[in-house]
């Protein structure tokens, strides 16, 4: 077994609030809330090591590198200039792959958050709730094997003949020159897509759960053997919202299983949304 010590900074705010805003004879409206932020830097490994790989696989690993969040991608991307241009080769159209590994963010997010509400009302009740994360990346094997196969967005419309979106190439003197000449066909760049390219923002925002319930009156009862009946509808996972730059996984799914290696879809199964029946008595 190989040890490798490190020691990591750590600073963070955890919030919670919860509160009624309304509350009548016949109606009452509860909100509650979370927020999480956490900050990490690796400031020390053992001596002479700058860097750890904590899992990944052939052309991309996550490490903990000393001076940088923990959990970082490390991996060969598409070159760009100091402009944030791709920069193709001006012969064949096609980016240019940076010459060593790159960081490319770490799979902690930048904060969690999440909002609930419940609203009464005589017998029925509603509730609901949100969560998020922001910031954060994970890679993503599912965007590697559409791109692959071209079933992906990006690989369609015109294939052949097209100038790389947002691109340039470098003269003589390694100045960017803005790219309306250099073409290059899709089929010749998505499917071998540097493994960077597949690393996208993990941010999201979920309906977690919404459930709907009514709780039968006293009187309504008062010839059955029960004291109390509830019955209601629920469901979970009942929507997903991510960046543009995701369209391809759910960034909660995670192939590497519990351990420091998180942020993996490698071709993982999607997250289940799941409805229910509840029914409550007592006697």
């Amino acid at each position: 077994m190989l040890l490798m010590p490190a020691r990591l900074k750590t600073s963070g705010v955890e919030l919670a609030l919860r509160g009624t805003p309304v509350k009548t004879e016949n109606f009452s409206w509860e909100l509650m809330g979370t927020f999480t932020k956490n900050n990490n830097k690796v400031v020390e490994l053992m001596d002479g090591i700058d860097q750890v790989s904590l899992g990944g696989f052939s052309g991309m690993s996550i490490v903990a590198a000393k001076g940088r969040p923990y959990g970082e991608f490390y991996a060969v991307t598409n070159a760009t200039d100091a402009q944030g241009r791709t920069i193709v080769d001006q012969e064949t159209g096609l980016p240019v792959p940076t010459s060593e590994a790159k960081y490319l963010g770490s799979y902690n997010p930048k904060f969690q958050a999440s909002l609930g509400t419940t609203l009464n009302y005589k017998g029925w009740s509603l509730t609901t709730l949100f969560d998020m994360k922001h910031g954060g990346v994970f890679y993503s094997r599912t965007k590697d094997i559409m791109a692959f196969t071209g079933t992906s967005a990006e690989t369609g419309g015109e294939r052949f003949g097209q100038i790389f979106p947002n691109s340039v190439y470098l003269d003589a003197n390694g100045n960017s020159v803005v790219n309306t000449t250099a073409t290059y066909d899709k089929v010749d760049y998505y499917p071998y897509l540097e493994a960077g390219m597949n690393v996208v923002d993990a941010s999201y925002v979920k309906l977690r759960n919404l459930a709907i319930s009514y709780k039968f009156k006293k009187d309504m009862l008062k010839n059955t053997p029960f004291g109390d009946v509830t019955v209601g509808v629920f469901g979970n996972n009942l929507f997903i919202w991510t960046p543009s730059e995701n369209k391809y996984a759910d960034p909660e799914v995670n192939s590497a299983g519990a351990g420091n290696a998180q942020g993996f879809d490698y071709t993982a199964q999607p997250s289940l949304r799941n409805y229910g029946i509840n029914v409550k008595v007592s006697f």
